[in-house]
């Protein structure tokens, strides 16, 4: 009698109805083989910040962008194109892109920190590289972790910055939490912005804490003779990055970037939104 319940057992689990594996809508890892890159992606587009491999290439803690034109996960195939197929992924071969050049800037929505000096001049302070990195949660629906800068130069000052980043499904937004540390520096305006490859005409204030900003996703020109090169024309779309920054006080142009940035008290946890979408989207 014995076996024979465990045989039904057995039976009954085998031909039990198994659960549907839910479908990532975000994603993000590490990437260890493209210079400590952080990369993660939401259902509208692709993000990623720099670690300490690229340092030699004066790289910024700004976030750099990737396109997308479905709600697809991208990141892992643009990686082995790239660097297993030698393809490279600034050319849009079937609906993703990397086109949007950071260098050193905040690019697509990274920190921005300012001060004011003695005769009331506003000074942008950008990072390097991040030190260390941690997956805090990841879900097929939420992805956060963190990452920790220990040199953040402003006004003479080194500073530690956290930055933990959530991204989820169904939001085109992704939420930043900051923390500033150190001391000897008064006074500072912290908060999002966009480095502006284009024309500041594009810059629109949708509210007094949101800055909305829209260039050519080809502004760059090394982007754009690529794309010429394989397939004949520099048309592709435009792109949208947007930046809250909720209780901002400064909202404009700020040394080529457009920010929304806020007080801020060293210790302090400061939260501000980033986002971007393709007009190829569909």
């Amino acid at each position: 009698m014995k076996k024979l319940f465990i045989l039904m057992t057995l039976v009954l689990v085998s031909c039990a109805p198994k659960a549907e594996q839910q479908v990532a809508k975000v994603y993000g890892r590490y990437v260890p083989e493209r210079k400590d890159d952080f990369a993660w992606e939401n259902e509208y587009a692709a993000f990623r910040m720099y670690g300490a491999a690229l340092k030699p290439e004066n790289p910024s803690n700004g976030v750099d962008l990737w396109l997308k034109n479905s709600s697809a996960l991208v990141v892992d195939t643009m990686y082995g194109r790239e660097l297993k197929d030698h393809r490279p992924y600034h050319i849009n071969y079937d609906g993703n892109l990397d086109c949007y050049k950071v260098g050193h800037t905040c690019g697509a929505g990274g920190l921005v920190v300012l001060t004011q000096d003695e005769q009331g001049e506003y000074h942008t302070w950008i990072g390097g590289p991040y030190d260390r990195w941690e997956i805090l949660e990841q879900t097929p629906d939420k992805f956060v972790f963190r990452l920790e800068y220990d040199s953040l130069l402003v006004a003479g000052h080194i500073l530690q910055e956290s930055i933990t980043i959530t991204a989820e499904a169904g939001n085109p937004f992704n939420k930043a939490d900051v923390v500033l540390t150190g001391d000897g520096v008064p006074d500072l305006l912290v908060g999002g912005g966009i480095y502006m490859h284009d024309t500041i005409d594009q810059i629109e204030y949708i509210e007094r804490d949101i800055i909305q900003y829209t260039e050519d996703a080809l502004s760059d020109k090394a982007a754009a003779q690529m794309n010429y090169d394989y397939n004949g024309s520099t048309s592709q779309g435009r792109i949208t990055v947007t930046v809250r920054t909720p209780g901002a006080t400064k909202v404009g142009v700020q040394d080529g970037n457009a920010i929304a940035v806020r007080p801020y008290i060293l210790g302090d946890t400061l939260t501000y939104f980033f986002g971007a979408t393709w007009s190829e989207y569909r």
